[in-house]
């Protein structure tokens, strides 16, 4: 069972917030523009691979962004940090 001992609310708001069904490629390039950086700078995720920012930058579709996501998520799960819904 996994502890949580941190809390990421700013992850989920980002999702949320760029998520349309209707335009993939705008919806993934706006939340790419806000995601990676917060990777990059939340002290929540100075541990995670830079393969996985790498792989988030290159994704273009629903599927290859989920993909990646998964190991963000993967990642804050390891590292008990809990993702608001």
């Amino acid at each position: 069972m996994t502890t949580w001992t941190h809390k990421d609310n700013k992850l989920r708001e980002i999702l949320q917030r760029n998520n349309d069904p209707d335009n993939e490629l705008e919806s993934i390039t706006n939340t790419k523009n806000e995601l990676i950086p917060h990777l990059k700078t939340s002290p929540l995720y100075r541990l995670l691979t830079p393969s996985v920012v790498e792989s988030m930058q290159k994704v273009t579709t629903f599927h290859t962004f989920n993909q990646a996501l998964d190991k963000v998520f993967d990642y804050a799960d390891d590292n008990g940090i809990w993702v608001e819904f």
